[in-house]
């Protein structure tokens, strides 16, 4: 009989012994407790936020955070486990309720009593799943995340049909069209709408892992600054991938937000939001309305919809978009009412609510 040997066989051994633990913690009993995770563990934030939120405050559930870095928290109901610790699988086999943003590790099984909602993280302007090539096993997991959920979050018709069903190959069985709770704060905060507010997505190095374009987006971000009128801030969020990178940039420092800030909250005070093809542009359609996209670099991946669809002009020269900044925007294609129905028809606020009523019933 061969033998295991070097990183991979000490890898396929401890990925045997995790999966026998995790199917003996299957059996136990489980607890009357929310497991929360976002963006693989690396925040407490987006939908599962909103939702702890409002869970700490009309119920007397514990919640449980998975975290890379777990840290304490204010409130005595919530705690917080290590990322794929024995802890973190544990509260994976026994909590009663899951609410991820993502998905769990390919190890996860879902009981048939617990209660798995899967928010998603934001309504897709880039290709994703089966319209990009590459291998099956590259969305694999997030299949079987979406296929295994009691509840599948959808902002609405378009994020169904172009996402679940088209991208992921997921049944209407699951999916329900309630809004995204993340979005709720744009509704009860509100602010002065000052902020010039460029949100660029990602460049693809590989399939998971980002290219650091730090220097061309600092660039960029001077001379957005520079045309930004008088009476207007402009600000930087860069995405999650590149967030730590983007915090100790020195060109980029006087721009980004404090990281307890969340995009949603910048959304509400933005007047003007600068992106290319990050789905947070629907989440700021349901409150805001000028949008510009600005796009500098071809994007492999593709997108979803023509320029004809998009709910604001898109350029991809950087002097049209400071002009822009300076007169006005030009017509958008398509109007704000027509953006609304067709990306964010639920948006109004209640969302958290709605989703929390529905998590609830179904134990």
């Amino acid at each position: 009989m061969g033998s295991l040997s070097g990183v991979g066989g000490v890898r396929s051994v401890a990925k045997v012994a995790a999966q026998r633990v995790y199917a003996r913690w299957r059996r136990l009993p489980l607890h009357e407790v929310v497991l929360l995770e976002s963006y693989e563990a690396t925040a407490c934030n987006d939908n599962p936020a909103a939702i702890a939120d409002h869970l700490l405050t009309h119920t007397d559930l514990p919640l449980i955070w998975a975290m890379r870095e777990p840290a304490a928290f204010d409130d005595p109901r919530v705690t917080a486990v290590k990322y794929r610790s024995a802890a973190y699988f544990k509260a994976l086999a026994t909590s009663r309720y899951l609410v991820n943003n993502v998905t769990f590790p390919p190890l996860f099984d879902k009981r048939e009593d617990q209660v798995y909602l899967n928010t998603w993280h934001g309504t897709p302007l880039k290709r994703m799943g089966r319209d990009v090539a590459g291998p099956y096993s590259h969305i694999a997991n997030t299949v079987a995340n979406l296929q295994s959920a009691d509840i599948v979050l959808s902002s609405g018709e378009y994020m169904t049909r172009t996402m679940y069903h088209g991208a992921f190959g997921v049944g209407s069985g699951n999916v329900v069209e309630l809004g995204s709770p993340r979005v709720d704060v744009q509704f009860r905060t509100r602010p002065a709408r000052d902020l010039v507010f460029y949100a660029p997505t990602w460049q693809e190095q590989s399939y998971t892992t980002a290219t650091d374009d730090l220097d061309d987006v600092a660039a960029r971000m001077q001379a957005i600054a520079q045309a930004t009128p008088a009476g207007l801030r402009p600000v930087l969020r860069v995405h999650s991938k590149l967030a730590a990178a983007a915090a100790a940039h020195p060109g980029l420092s006087a721009f980004l937000p404090p990281p307890a800030t969340t995009t949603n909250e910048l959304l509400a005070s933005t007047q003007l939001l600068i992106t290319d093809y990050s789905s947070v542009v629907f989440d700021f359609l349901a409150t805001g309305s000028q949008v510009a996209f600005f796009t500098p670099v071809d994007y492999p991946r593709g997108v979803y919809l023509t320029d004809e669809e998009l709910p604001g002009p898109r350029t991809s020269d950087l002097e049209t978009l400071r002009g822009w900044l300076g007169m006005g925007l030009p017509a958008t294609p398509v109007p704000l009412a027509e953006a609304r129905r067709r990306f964010c028809p639920h948006e109004d606020g209640s969302a958290t609510r709605r989703v929390v009523e529905l998590l609830l019933a179904r134990s």
